[in-house]
């Protein structure tokens, strides 16, 4: 039982509000400080000292650092309630020479006050674009190889993935705490009576829809941190294998011919390659067995093969702009064969028989060096293997065929 008196609850619930790692402030309609907490004050005084501003008048330092910012507030004619939804505003550090990033929450209280959310999402800026920089100097150096340039394509959407999740964790496990977060919820509710006493119905009432807003955010967070943990898994795998088929393409190393499962070659082929689906909206079907036989085969030259198809199926279909785009891969065992068959509805060409496309030179792209496809054919006839391309004329889509003898 609470034998605390009302004025002593309000202190202990201020206390908590005091700590929370999130910048709080409320402010009268033309923007005087009412109450500040601790993170407010350590994340907005230094942006105050350097503007030369009494730390008394949030909208006077906002004017100057985030005119954006105000203009939407002005700009809104919310009566009560969110005006601003964690959205980021740069912010120029004149006296450190930086930029520093901010995430602002804006709540109306009422026709008199504002309640503002904030904080420092610099360092998660900072490493995204360092990450960025890094993929594109790596681009750039390796870009005088054909396949090699496509890898890298590949690592790139793999990484800035894998970047995105991990900022997502870091932060979520910095500020995550939504057990202190319900007990400050549900002692204002049981003292909702008293609060709103000492501080007005509205103000309880804001107080308590800003923190159910909270609190669903990090339980939003938990389940999103869940799902980001099993996407790093299957990220972290593909980087490994996109950056060995790296090394040894650059380094003009071969593997050893060794047992290869042709079912995971094309599935981690087409897993590489998902960002690049998605991006071009094109769908991905596939009807593979759960046994296949293995074949003996470099099977960082076979990735490259399968990669180079799905590639050159993927921009046929993108370049003819057809309403349901589509490429499809199946693969079928015979009793003296297994055939790989690609299935696209994108541009196809004239003529059945499109095998004079594997010849060195000779390309249907208007930009190109036409030594992909007899790239892959070399490949695939070094592995005892055929590899035929088909179509049933211009606009019909294209089909692709590599055979190994077992």
């Amino acid at each position: 039982m609470n034998t605390l008196a009302p004025a002593e609850q309000i202190q202990k619930m201020l206390a908590i509000i005091h700590q929370i790692p999130l910048g709080l402030i409320e402010t009268d309609i033309v923007g005087n400080v009412k109450q500040i907490n601790a993170k407010g004050v350590q994340l907005l005084l230094p942006l105050f000292l350097e503007a030369k501003l009494a730390p008394t008048n949030l909208l006077n330092l906002l004017k100057l650092i985030s005119p954006d910012l105000v203009a939407k507030m002005e700009a809104s004619t919310v009566a009560t309630g969110s005006i601003i939804n964690q959205e980021r505003y740069s912010i120029n550090r004149q006296d450190e020479g930086k930029e520093v990033h901010y995430l602002f929450s804006v709540n109306k209280l009422s026709s008199e006050s504002y309640m503002y959310t904030f904080d420092d999402i610099t360092e998660m800026y900072k490493n995204e674009q360092v990450m960025s920089q890094a993929l594109q100097d790596k681009a750039v150096e390796q870009s005088k190889f054909e396949i090699a340039s496509g890898v890298l394509h590949d690592i790139g959407n793999a990484v800035v993935g894998f970047g995105s999740y991990v900022t997502k964790i870091k932060r979520n496990i910095e500020q995550s705490d939504t057990g202190t977060l319900n007990n400050l919820k549900h002692f204002i509710y049981k003292q909702k009576s008293a609060i709103g006493n000492a501080i007005g119905e509205a103000k309880a009432n804001a107080l308590l829809d800003l923190l159910d807003g909270v609190i669903s955010n990090m339980e939003q967070e938990k389940i999103d941190i869940k799902k980001s943990i099993g996407e790093q898994l299957n990220i972290i795998s593909h980087i490994h294998e996109i950056l060995n088929i790296q090394r040894q393409y650059v380094k003009g190393q071969s593997s050893d011919r060794l047992p290869v499962n042709l079912r995971s070659i094309i599935n981690d082929s087409t897993a590489m390659l998902l960002a690049s689906f998605d991006k071009k909206g094109v769908q991905i079907t596939s009807a593979i067995p759960i046994k296949v036989p293995a074949i003996k085969g470099d099977r960082t030259k076979l990735m490259q093969v399968i990669l180079n198809l799905l590639k050159n199926a993927v921009e046929a279909v993108f370049v003819a702009n057809v309403p349901d785009k589509s490429v499809h891969i199946e693969l079928l065992v015979n009793p003296k064969s297994i055939d790989i068959i690609i299935t696209d509805n994108g541009l196809g060409f004239e003529g059945i028989n499109g095998d004079h496309f594997f010849g060195k030179g000779v390309t249907s792209k208007s930009e190109g060096t036409g030594l992909g496809l007899g790239n892959c054919k070399s490949i695939i006839e070094s592995h005892n293997g055929t590899i035929h391309l088909k179509s049933k004329g211009v606009g019909l889509g294209a089909t692709v065929t590599v055979s190994f003898n077992i």
